[in-house]
């Protein structure tokens, strides 16, 4: 990837989410695109239902049950991870903040694909008429610290060892 790749967001669908499994059980730590779960570690029966039914489950969109949305980023054509938004305010009818979180095939990663997914959810956060987008990483994770500064997001640092960030929409530019 020496030029700049086409990186567009699409739809998950039954189709996509079988390229984007294939692609995260080739080229992902389960750890890096799933929560822990109970039953051990790496891709076991557990993370791949939790992974089926949660992009089933966000396919619905922001309005949905799960007022989540999530989407795979596409590299030139082909399947580097998925992007997502999530209301962290649903309960009220005001939905102005979302969360996202990001998850790249290895082989995706440090070459402008995130910064540019990133980008693309952000344009779609403002398009749903959202003010503010959050997310949440580690002070060990370097990378996602500078692709979030990046993109125009202010960190907040705790003892704890976690980063939080947020992107005032009113003031971000494409």
């Amino acid at each position: 990837m020496s030029r700049s790749p086409e990186v567009r967001l699409a739809d998950v669908d039954d189709p996509m989410l079988e390229r984007l499994l294939e692609l995260a059980q080739l080229d992902a730590s389960a750890d890096d695109v799933t929560p822990p779960l109970s039953n051990g570690t790496g891709w076991n029966a557990e993370r791949i239902d939790w992974f089926l039914a949660y992009h089933r489950s966000a396919a619905a969109g922001l309005e949905g049950p799960a007022a989540e949305k999530s989407w795979a980023v596409l590299c030139d054509g082909s399947p580097a991870g998925a992007i997502r938004l999530k209301l962290t305010d649903a309960e009220t009818a005001q939905h102005e903040t979302a969360e996202t979180g990001i998850w790249l095939g290895r082989s995706y990663r440090g070459h402008g694909v995130g910064g540019a997914a990133l980008r693309l959810v952000l344009a779609e956060a403002r398009r749903a008429g959202l003010h503010r987008v959050v997310a949440k990483t580690t002070a060990a994770n370097i990378g996602a610290q500078r692709l979030l500064t990046a993109a125009g997001a202010v960190l907040t640092h705790d003892d704890g060892g976690a980063v939080c960030a947020v992107v005032d929409l009113s003031h971000w530019r494409q």
